[in-house]
This record gives C-alpha cells, sequence and structure tokens, in this order.
C-alpha cells in the first residue's frame, strides 16, 4: 500500500497512525494551507535517487472534505492516483472530517487506505485512556481516568500529554493513583485559562467574554492572562518568520520548545494573523501590562477592551 488517507479529531492520533506507517524512515512534510496540489504531485512523482521508497506526508488535506475545491486539481490528483509513483508513499491527513460521498475519497477508499478515526462519546474516550495506559504498562481506575477526562475537558491531545506527564513522574510501570493525577494534571481552573487564551486567538468575543468571567470568580489576575496571550502571540510570529526562512518541522520544533502537534495547531492559528497584526497585538499587551502595573489603567476594562479590539 503506497498511498493513504488519515482523517481524525486529534493532532496526536493522525501523528500515532502516520509514525506507524513510516516506522522509522525519513519523510517530508507538505501543507496544502501553503502548497498546491501540483506541488504535491511533481514532488511524488520524482524518483529519489538512490531508488528507494521516498514518503510523503501532506498535511490539511482539505480537498477530501466538504469543502469545494478546484476541479482541475480534483482532476490531477485522480490521474496520479490511477497510475502513481511505485516508489512514493503518499500520506494525506486532514483534522477536518473527511466527505465519503466524494469521488476522490471513494478511490482512496476502495483502491488504497483510508483510515477514518471518528470523534469519542464518553464510554469510548473512557475506554481509550484505559487501553492506552495498559499499553504502557500502567494500571488505573476508574476514578482516576473520571479526573483526568474531566480536567482534559474530553481533549484527547491534552489527555495524551497529561498521560505522558504521569508516566514520567512514575518512571516505571505501577499502578496509577488518584492523588498522584490531582498533582501531576492540569487543573481545571489551568485549562480555563488555556481555553481562553485559545478562545481570543480565535477571534471568538463571547466566548472569551465568558471565560473571562469564570476567571474572575477564581481570583485570576488579568496581568497573568495577558502574559499567556502574548506569549501565543509570540509563538506565532516566530513561527511565521521561521516558515519565511524555510525551516524544517524538526527544526522549528526545536526552536519553538514544541512538539510536533503543538506546532501544527500554532501554525493553523496563525493563519488568522498577518505579521503586522501579531505585532501590534504584542505591543498593544505589552502597553497594557505596563499601564496596569504603573497604575494608569483599570486591569479587567483594559483586557476587556483589547478582547473586544483582538476579536473583531
Amino acid at each position: 500500500m503506497n498511498i493513504y488517507l488519515i482523517s481524525a479529531f486529534s493532532y496526536r492520533l493522525i501523528d500515532d497512525e502516520v509514525k506507524k506507517i513510516v516506522k522509522n524512515n525519513n519523510y517530508l512534510t507538505m501543507n496544502l494551507n501553503r502548497i498546491t496540489i501540483p506541488e504535491v504531485l511533481q514532488e511524488a512523482s520524482y524518483y529519489s535517487i538512490d531508488n528507494n521508497k521516498k514518503y510523503i506526508v501532506v498535511s490539511n488535506a482539505y480537498l477530501f472534505g466538504n469543502v469545494k475545491t478546484d476541479d482541475k486539481y480534483i482532476d490531477e490528483l485522480i490521474n496520479y492516483l490511477n497510475n502513481p509513483n511505485p516508489n512514493t508513499v503518499l500520506i494525506f491527513t486532514t483534522l477536518n472530517g473527511i466527505d465519503l460521498r466524494k469521488k476522490i475519497t471513494k478511490i482512496i477508499k476502495d483502491k488504497y487506505k483510508l483510515i477514518n478515526i471518528l470523534p469519542m462519546d464518553r464510554k469510548s474516550l473512557f475506554d481509550f485512556v484505559k487501553k492506552e495506559v495498559q499499553n504502557n504498562k500502567y494500571s488505573i481506575d476508574y476514578d482516576s481516568i473520571s479526573y483526568l477526562i474531566n480536567n482534559s475537558y474530553d481533549n484527547i491531545d491534552i489527555i495524551l500529554k497529561e498521560l505522558d506527564k504521569i508516566y514520567l513522574y512514575y518512571n516505571k510501570p505501577c499502578k496509577i493513583v488518584l492523588k498522584d493525577i490531582e498533582k501531576i494534571v492540569g487543573s481545571a481552573l489551568d485549562n480555563n485559562n488555556f481555553h481562553f487564551v485559545s478562545s481570543v486567538i480565535d477571534k471568538n468575543l463571547d466566548k472569551s467574554l465568558s471565560l473571562f468571567k469564570d476567571l474572575k470568580v477564581y481570583k485570576v489576575e488579568p496581568v497573568v492572562l495577558i502574559n499567556l496571550l502574548a506569549r501565543e502571540y509570540r509563538l506565532m510570529y516566530y513561527l511565521k518568520k521561521y516558515q519565511k526562512r524555510r525551516l524544517s518541522m524538526k527544526d522549528i520544533c526545536i526552536k519553538l520548545n514544541l512538539q510536533e502537534w503543538q506546532v501544527n495547531k500554532l501554525y493553523n492559528n496563525s493563519l488568522k494573523y498577518s505579521e503586522e497584526e501579531l505585532k501590534d497585538n504584542l505591543k498593544t499587551l505589552a502597553n497594557i501590562d505596563l499601564g496596569i502595573k504603573s497604575g494608569k489603567l483599570d486591569k479587567d476594562i483594559a483586557l476587556i477592551s483589547f478582547m473586544i479590539e483582538a476579536c473583531e
């Protein structure tokens, strides 16, 4: 099998499936938000110098979903699928779902390999976590799994990240107990901070204001939220700079000290912003921070004003 389509609701699950396919081989990542289908096909059609298999992972493969696409591009891809380069393993990935009625998706399903991981209900998520823990030679009880899921807002990427921290804490297979999880796993408050930042970055004003109101109950200082927002804008700004310099995904991950799935998420968020907008937001937040600390600005009003402007 040399052509795959992976659809999932989680960066980590997609990454796990890719690793199963490429194993220990190097692979090239191409993002359809930055390049075109003809560029992908041109690269896929090339034979490697040593005639070994070449692996290409094509992320953000929107054309398999319900988004309207250029028919010419679809025709070009269908032509390739009917006569692919046998030395190239082509892996398409998408977080936005697939349309099984589409001709291009049907071809992948009928002739190649379609991996479609659907969103999980509560029971499926519980079973997934339990199996994941057992696969790593640990054991865990019901209350511990429930606590982990609740404090990760049912988000698999967050859950798996927290499990990584838990494994490091114990350092060897054993029973995972609730009192330790409560110390290791980010609290609901930390996750509220995370969701607040995400909602502002997504320019969702209603959700941002609602979460800010909740955080006020916990007496979270606006300066803390300002610093979290500034960090996110700064990372997106650096990411755009590194992309201009054509750094590889591996190098970007090292420079930003982030995992690949985090950089991918950062990239998708950065599409909403220009470099100038990111710089302006950073300058505004710096001035707000200074104004609050010097007593010239009301901290709540200053942050809410920024949210209103940033979410326009």
